[in-house]
């Protein structure tokens, strides 16, 4: 009666063990699907890269125009004040 109780609680042990083990192998992914799945990311992670680069060049042009934009201003309000040095 011992044996046959050990030897049901192992195989209900090995059961639960290869229940486990195949639940498992269900949530894993393969090299090549994980591989896939970076190459995704980088291709994400470059086209922003390429984004980015492209506002900061807008952002830098924006920049020089303001510039731009006070000195004419300066220059008007100068000879609207009447403060123009000639």
């Amino acid at each position: 009666m011992t044996q046959e109780s050990e030897s049901s609680n192992y195989e209900r042990q090995l059961r639960h063990l290869n229940r486990r083990l195949e639940r498992l192998e269900d949530t894993q992914i393969s090299p090549q699907e994980f591989a896939r799945g970076l190459d995704r990311i980088y291709e994400e992670i470059d086209e922003l890269r390429s984004e980015m680069g492209q506002l900061r060049s807008q952002m830098g042009q924006m920049n020089q125009a303001i510039i731009e934009m006070n000195g004419k201003f300066d220059i008007i309000m100068q000879y609207i004040t009447g403060n123009n040095r000639e």
